[in-house]
């Protein structure tokens, strides 16, 4: 088995690299949403088919596996240790990491939008997105996906704990969200190959499309993943007789690049000449394969270890620790970071955006918001964290 630290240190790079991939989506994805049709096609042309994994949302996947992977490990030892997992405990250490920054930017994009009194309140706990009026934030829709399924946690890993077969029962739940995506876009009055396209085409998008990408249970897959990878990592690591297979990792890796590189932005590409069956059980299943792919790479770094991540840990340290910092306000230092590459705030010069000030842009990006995300970290969340912690012990 691995150490400890390179346990985190691979943890870190994945939880880097979602975050990283996270924002040079979002770079993508503010070229086609703000400079119509003609940037949207023109970044197309631009971007060299290495770059296709740029078009894909799959970095938030990966953050919500490792998140989930990290909590139910908490847990499991908690319950070892106790026989019992701590509720109260567990919901304040994850309400102190997550309302301080969440509510900061909650305020500060209010102040940059016309206010809705509905809007805000229910952004404010969670339900925003989940109950149709849309969050204040942004990227509020991950918040509100990871604070729901974080207060449940405890109630159901106790639950799956008490199963002779716990993998078993969450195997099948994954199999059942997964499932419900792909009956869900069977039935809806979306043809599968429009899910990506109407988007970057600066189309509106379907309302199967919003549900399937933002609904907190069309969300599920790479949470009941990460708990899935933790339980059997949890009895692996107790267990005297230690089995794995290298090829696993690479497998894994192979369902990774598969997901990452279909070129889901290209009207003509061999995609969407597949049967129209065959796009909705992909559209559908899509994040579970990612998560399942990315889960056997963990689970072969945990195995086997990750020395070469040693030069690279501190670096993945910084950017992961202060995640939430970076994803919350990483918008605005997307608009500044375009502006200054652009030298320009007309939008139609979007439709002449090239491959290398794609990269400047996010690259400038990145920077802005890991800086203010230390900063974030060091002056407002640790003492705010310590100072709920200290109140309620």
């Amino acid at each position: 088995m691995s150490t400890h630290t390179e346990h985190y240190h691979f943890l870190d790079l994945v939880r880097a690299i979602g975050i990283l991939q996270v924002v040079l989506f979002h770079v993508v994805f503010g070229v086609f949403s703000y400079g119509g049709s003609d940037a949207a096609l023109a970044l197309i042309e631009q971007l060299p088919t290495w770059m296709t994994f740029a078009w894909q949302p799959f970095g938030v996947d990966a953050i919500f596996l490792v998140s989930s992977f990290l909590l139910t490990s908490t847990l499991l030892d908690e319950h070892t240790r106790l026989g019992r997992i701590d509720v109260r405990s567990f919901v304040l250490k994850r309400l102190s990491r997550i309302l301080p920054l969440y509510y900061l930017a909650l305020l500060l994009f209010q102040l940059g939008s016309p206010f809705d009194p509905l809007q805000f309140a229910l952004s404010a706990v969670f339900l925003g997105v989940t109950l149709g009026v849309g969050n204040v934030i942004p990227v509020g829709w991950s918040m509100e996906v990871m604070m729901l399924f974080f207060l449940l946690m405890p109630a159901l890993l106790t639950l799956i704990l008490k199963c002779t077969r716990p993998l078993l029962i969450l195997g099948l739940a994954i199999l059942i969200t997964t499932g419900s995506r792909v009956a869900y876009l069977h039935i809806s009055d979306i043809s599968a190959g429009r899910v990506f396209l109407d988007t970057y085409q600066s189309l509106p998008a379907s309302d199967a499309a919003k549900h399937l990408y933002y609904h907190p249970w069309f969300r599920l897959p790479p949470f009941l993943v990460g708990m899935g990878l933790a339980i059997a990592y949890y009895r692996a690591s107790s267990s005297a007789v230690k089995h794995s297979w290298r090829g696993l990792g690479f497998a894994g890796l192979f369902m990774i690049i598969i997901c990452c590189y279909t070129p889901v932005h290209i009207e003509d590409a061999w995609l969407y000449r597949l049967p129209e069956p065959v796009l909705v059980v992909y559209f559908g299943s899509s994040i579970t394969i990612f998560s399942v792919g990315l889960s056997m790479v963990i689970w072969n770094s945990l195995v086997f270890g990750a020395k070469w991540m040693s030069p690279l840990g501190q670096a993945c340290k910084t950017i992961s620790q202060c995640i939430f910092g970076i994803y919350l306000f990483h918008m605005p230092f997307l608009a500044l970071a375009a502006v200054m590459v652009l030298r320009s705030t007309d939008r139609a010069q979007l439709a002449t955006i090239s491959a290398a000030q794609t990269w400047m842009i996010f690259t400038l990006t990145a920077i802005f918001s890991i800086i203010f995300a230390q900063l974030l970290l060091r002056y407002i969340e640790i003492p705010i964290m310590k100072l709920l912690r200290r109140l309620s012990s």
